[in-house]
């Protein structure tokens, strides 16, 4: 099966990286989020985009095949998993049959997976569990200035887009605070 290429740019990256390699995701069925660290440096950032099909089980390959190829190529020693919120809409329904695939991907491979839900992302980066998303992007502008080429957009669309790439970046910022936090606390 052929996927389209994703349509959003990233920062250079290399395939072999020194130290813990860190791949934080955003799920979705229709676009990912990505990013990736070495240690504590963002090194990529994409959003991948899911071709449409007219069956579930074709998207869940679709979904596996891009993200197999980018675990592939970033090789992470983990993976911050932002957890979806479940409820009984059928767009959802297929957002968390994206989310179980992605775990099982991970499991495949041997790389474990922490997750977090998305008040405790936004308390994190931003101190405010209930800051807006513009909210999250304001933050990690001012620590990654080179994400601020996706911003400034007049396109909603566009705006939605790159949400997923923010998203992304956010989960893997909390996971990387988080560790430092549990690596400095005694025992």
């Amino acid at each position: 099966m052929k996927t389209k290429r994703n349509i959003t740019s990233n920062t250079p990256s290399t395939s072999s990286l020194p130290g813990r390699r860190l791949v934080s995701i955003d799920p979705g069925m229709n676009k990912i989020g990505l990013a990736s660290f070495d240690g504590n440096q963002l090194i990529d950032y994409v959003v991948k985009v899911i071709p449409s099909a007219p069956l579930v089980r074709e998207r869940l390959l679709s979904l596996e095949e891009v993200l197999g190829r980018y675990l592939d190529e970033k090789k992470p020693n983990e993976i911050a998993l932002e957890r979806t919120t479940f409820s009984s809409s059928t767009q959802n329904g297929l957002l968390v049959l994206a989310y179980y695939k992605m775990l099982a991907m991970a499991r495949r491979r041997r790389i474990p997976v922490h997750e977090y839900v998305p008040i405790s992302i936004r308390k994190t980066v931003c101190g405010n569990g209930h800051a807006t998303k513009r909210d999250v992007v304001k933050v990690l502008i001012s620590k990654y200035p080179e994400l601020r080429i996706f911003t400034g957009t007049d396109r909603r669309w566009k705006e939605r887009h790159y949400f997923n790439l923010f998203d992304a970046v956010a989960v893997g910022l909390t996971h990387i605070k988080r560790s430092k936090q549990h690596a400095t606390k005694p025992n």
